[in-house]
């Protein structure tokens, strides 16, 4: 872009608004600041009346009135957790809290083979659910170093809301929030069958681990149809 020749005292960029050097300017001990110096503020506006260069203007239209790009945004996250040995995950804006594995207490006269009970959070009673059955993931016995109260990642309690009622379900372990985009979630392969092929969507590649993308709204009917 083209610049003007105007000619304008600097003194600013020589000296700077340091007031010790070989050279200093007088005026700071007063203003502190070039900004706030009367020979700052003069040539600002000697800048600003100043006609514009040639093709000033042309060069500035054709900058604003080119067409912007638009560059792809479609980010997407997911909490990442462990039902048995499968690593699954939900769309994070469904997920509620992860909380503390808690004691679930059973209820009576319960016919659904998916509610577990209740389990008190934060002192309230919120009903739990087993993903695990619904997906036909088998229970695994929790080894000596899931047992070790320093294991990194224990049991949790993962709340989701299901037409603004929260509903938990226990996982065996969880990794945390991943961001993701469409393009990176691939087909399921032929040997994943029954109720996990019904309910995923694809697999996702993440540090070495194959991730089922679950399908939340297909899930979250099957889980809470009984709990009505």
């Amino acid at each position: 872009m083209q610049t003007t020749d105007l000619k304008i005292e600097d003194c600013w960029n020589r000296i700077g608004v340091w007031r010790t050097g070989a050279e200093k300017c007088p005026e700071l001990e007063f203003v502190v600041h070039c900004r706030n110096c009367p020979v700052f503020t003069k040539a600002g506006r000697k800048l600003l009346r100043t006609e514009p260069p040639a093709g000033y203007r042309s060069e500035w239209t054709k900058i604003l009135s080119a067409p912007k790009e638009i560059k792809p945004f479609n980010i997407k996250s997911a909490l990442v957790f462990r039902a048995g040995n499968e690593w699954l995950a939900l769309p994070a804006n469904m997920i509620q809290e992860v909380v503390n594995m808690a004691p679930i207490h059973s209820l009576p006269n319960i016919t659904s083979n998916v509610l577990r009970g209740v389990v008190n959070i934060h002192g309230r009673l919120q009903l739990c659910v087993s993903i695990g059955r619904v997906l036909g993931i088998e229970k695994q016995e929790r080894t000596e170093k899931e047992l070790d109260p320093d294991y990194i990642s224990p049991e949790r309690l993962v709340v989701v809301l299901q037409e603004g009622q929260p509903v938990a379900f226990p996982v065996s372990e969880v990794m945390g929030i991943i961001r993701y985009t469409p393009e990176m979630v691939k087909d399921l392969p032929v040997t994943v069958s029954g109720s996990q092929a019904v309910y995923t969507m694809g697999i996702l590649h993440w540090e070495g681990k194959d991730i089922g993308l679950l399908k939340n709204k297909s899930l979250l009917k099957t889980l809470t149809k009984d709990l009505e």
